[in-house]
C-alpha cells in the first residue's frame, strides 16, 4: 500500500481525546475490529522493545515501559502499524520467549501457556517492519497534531548534532 493510502486511512482514524494511547489504541481496534489492549512492562535487554500479542478476544501491544515516553510511543505506533497492515508473525516453531518475560506480560496466566502462545520466529519480514515504521511515523505526526503538539523537537543540546545529521543525509 502506498504513503498515501496509509495517510488517508490514518487520518481517518476517529481519536477522541487526542493523544491520549489508549484513545489511539481505541481507534485503531475499530478499524481492525478486535479490542487493543496496552500491556507496558520492563523488557529484558535481549527482547524486543515490542510486539503484539493476538488472542482470540483481543490484541495485546505490549510494550518495554522502562524506555523514555517517546521510545514508549514509537514502539506502540509502530505495533499498531503491524496491526493496521494486517500483518500476521510467523507462526510457532522458532524462538520463544522466556518464562520471566513471560510473566512480566501476563502476570495472571501460567508463563508455559504464554510462552506457547508466543512462540515464534524472529519478528515479521523486512519489508512488513519497513510498512509498520512507515505507518508509525504517520500515526506519529498525525496524533501529535491532534494534540496540539510540535511534531519536531529537538533537545536544544542536541541541536548542532542533529543540524550536522540532518545536513549530511541531505536535509535542509
Amino acid at each position: 500500500m502506498t504513503e498515501r493510502r496509509w495517510a488517508r486511512i490514518v487520518d481517518g482514524l476517529l481519536v477522541r481525546p487526542p493523544g491520549d494511547p489508549v484513545a489511539l489504541c481505541d481507534a485503531v481496534a475499530a478499524y481492525v475490529g478486535q479490542p487493543i489492549r496496552l500491556l507496558g512492562a520492563p523488557f529484558p535487554p535481549d527482547a524486543p522493545c515490542g510486539l503484539v500479542i493476538t488472542t482470540a478476544e483481543a490484541h495485546y501491544v505490549a510494550y518495554d515501559n522502562t524506555t523514555g515516553p517517546l521510545h514508549q510511543r514509537h514502539i506502540v505506533a509502530h505495533e499498531l502499524g503491524h496491526l493496521l497492515a494486517g500483518h500476521h508473525a510467523p507462526g510457532p516453531g522458532g524462538r520463544t520467549v522466556d518464562a520471566d518475560t513471560a510473566a512480566l506480560l501476563m502476570p495472571t496466566i501460567d508463563p508455559t501457556v504464554v510462552r506457547a502462545v508466543l512462540a515464534r520466529t524472529p519478528g515479521y519480514g523486512a519489508a512488513a517492519e519497513r510498512e509498520a515504521e512507515l505507518i508509525a511515523g504517520l500515526l506519529w505526526r498525525r496524533t501529535a497534531a491532534w494534540a496540539g503538539e510540535p511534531t519536531w523537537s529537538v533537545d536544544p543540546a542536541a541541536e548542532g548534532v542533529v543540524d550536522r545529521i540532518r545536513r549530511s543525509l541531505g536535509g535542509g
